[in-house]
């Protein structure tokens, strides 16, 4: 009897399927080790195991590297991405690669902040909706009344606002250098925007300067109140209190820390003694820190970001489709793009070897 063609083609078929079946059961082991203590079940490792092999895949086969901020779901910052860390970490990892296409598993803003830094790589996002309600709370107009208001200030603009903005803007930062731009430059008067937090708490630290600040709020961290977190404080007396810098100033006085993710994650590594924290700003980074130190409890209630949550395994993929990659590639016109680069530059020069910049 002899064998047809239909029969190699299913032998075929079928080693192929026993191989893939040995490939995703050893990626859910993978993602298992790596996700069980952020609350993942073995068999949710293995309902995403499909997705995380073939961007891994994918991100071999085109030379790409996947940034994402801290924000992201586990499985993300995990499960695919090269890098997780804070908007300035992401923007140095991006240039410091030679990958020819960056992803970034964040808020528009921030990928097209590292499109501004770098001009040549291709930069995807996976969702372009992703905004941000601080950007939002601003516009170019409103950047030109402020320059007209206050002539010859110079004018800041954070990470978190439109490439348009940042284009019209002096410099561009983020909360983890703002304090270092602001102490290098000379003049008394800044305009920092958009967010008002931030601002006002820049105003309480420089008793020597004026930080023209802006109305800009988060939606995450805006949902903070003092009673709450003194509520928590005396449910909880021996956890450390851990703030972003986004929310209300006047929740400062309540807490161990505020400023960035990477001030909240390095005051977490430092501080081996404590067991307990409170991180006041949004889920992720709390599903972070749970997968990175098991033994310790991260505890009291988190606010989730519904702009960063746009970011999944699904359009991520999609993404790294060659065939469709155009319609996430971050590009701008040539106006703005020179405009944020000079920014971009001009904010390097000034805080110089420090490597701080966007």
């Amino acid at each position: 009897m002899g064998f047809t063609s239909e029969h190699f083609t299913s032998e075929q078929q079928l080693h192929n399927e026993v191989n893939r079946n040995r490939l995703y059961e050893q990626e859910t082991n993978r993602l298992f080790d790596l996700l069980a203590n952020a609350g993942y079940q073995y068999e949710d490792c293995s309902t995403i195991a499909p997705l995380t092999s073939k961007i891994n895949r994918f991100k071999e086969e085109q030379n790409a590297l996947i940034l994402a901020h801290h924000y992201m779901t586990p499985d993300i910052t995990f499960g695919i991405a090269d890098y997780a860390e804070d908007a300035l970490g992401l923007i140095r990892r991006a240039e410091e690669s030679s990958a020819d296409t960056i992803v970034m598993c964040s808020v528009a803003s921030l990928a097209e902040c590292v499109k501004i830094s770098c001009p040549d790589k291709k930069v995807l996002c996976p969702e372009k909706l992703a905004g941000c309600s601080v950007s939002d709370s601003i516009t170019v107009d409103d950047v030109y009344r402020l320059k007209e208001k206050y002539p010859g200030v110079p004018t800041i603009a954070y990470v978190t606002t439109s490439a348009a903005v940042k284009a019209v803007s002096d410099y561009i930062v983020t909360s983890a250098n703002v304090r270092d731009l602001i102490q290098a430059l000379p003049d008394k008067q800044v305009i920092f925007y958009p967010d008002h937090s931030i601002s006002s708490s820049l105003n309480a630290e420089f008793s020597d300067k004026e930080i023209i600040g802006w109305n800009g709020t988060c939606v995450v961290h805006d949902n903070y109140s003092v009673d709450q977190v003194m509520h928590f404080r005396q449910q909880h007396p021996d956890a450390h209190v851990l703030f972003h810098s986004e929310v209300n100033p006047d929740l400062y006085l309540h807490g161990e820390l505020h400023g960035g993710t990477k001030a909240m994650l390095e005051y977490v590594d430092k501080h081996p003694e404590v067991n307990s924290f409170f991180m006041v700003t949004e889920c992720g980074l709390s599903d972070q820190l749970r997968t990175k130190y098991p033994e310790k409890k991260f505890i009291g209630t988190c606010s989730l970001c519904p702009f960063m949550k746009m970011i999944s395994l699904d359009n991520t993929l999609l993404s790294l489709d060659e065939k469709n990659s155009w319609k996430y590639e971050i590009n701008f016109s040539s106006r703005v793009l020179e405009g944020a680069r000079n920014a971009y530059l001009k904010t390097e020069y000034v805080l110089g070897s420090k490597r701080h910049g966007c």
